[in-house]
């Protein structure tokens, strides 16, 4: 019993469990981490789109009768789409741009219905409704017209009064330098004057003194 002790292999020796499968990989310390992403970096909201009804289209339309945002200056403009966007329950931006589009869609169909048939059709409540914001649309343009007109005119006067002004200026340098010449003629003048009148007193005296001695 003893000698099989004695050669008795030891019991193997208990090693710590192996951490190099489960230890997650960690960033070198001299590289930055990489960032965060969050839903809201990746992924970028919508507005949705929203569809005009019938019924929008009139509560629209009845507005812009009743504001006139075309007439309103820059920022009354911008006050008035916005009264009309409170009622219509869309954004002003939204607004402006259906109207607009409602109108050329209005000018679109009349122009067809008279090409067609010689005659325009009778209108709807709907068309007479875009009839109106229409002609305000086109008054508003005309009025744009006669602006940019009277600014183009009066640049033009003012371009030609500043060609008159520097005619005048011009004009005025050569009556200052023909003043500037007028003198000194004078004075060269008189000079001749005096010098002839002297060469007369001269010969005047010579002719006395020869008849003198004659006697």
């Amino acid at each position: 019993m003893e000698g099989l002790a004695e050669h008795r292999m030891p019991a193997p020796a208990h090693s710590a469990p192996s951490t190099a499968s489960t230890q997650e990989p960690t960033t070198p310390a001299h590289l930055p981490s990489p960032p965060a992403t969050t839903p809201s970096s990746t992924t970028r909201k919508r507005k949705p789109q929203i569809r005009f009804s019938a019924e929008m289209d009139t509560v629209l339309l009845q507005e812009v009768l009743a504001h006139n945002p075309f007439e309103a200056g820059r920022g009354s403009k911008t006050a008035a789409w916005a009264q009309i966007a409170d009622a219509v329950g869309v954004d002003a931006r939204r607004c402006r741009e259906h109207c607009g589009l409602l109108v050329a869609g209005f000018k679109s169909k009349i122009a067809a219905s008279e090409k067609a048939s010689g005659v325009v059709e009778s209108h709807t409540e709907m068309d007479d409704l875009l009839a109106n914001v229409a002609e305000l649309a086109a008054e508003e343009e005309e009025r744009k017209a006669e602006k940019t007109a009277e600014k183009e005119a009066k640049e033009r006067d003012n371009e030609r009064a500043d060609g008159m002004r520097d005619e005048a200026m011009k004009g005025m340098k050569k009556r200052k330098t023909k003043g500037d010449i007028l003198p000194a003629l004078i004075e060269r003048v008189r000079e001749r004057d005096e010098f002839n009148r002297e060469i007369a007193i001269r010969t005047v005296a010579n002719e006395e003194n020869r008849l003198a001695l004659e006697r």
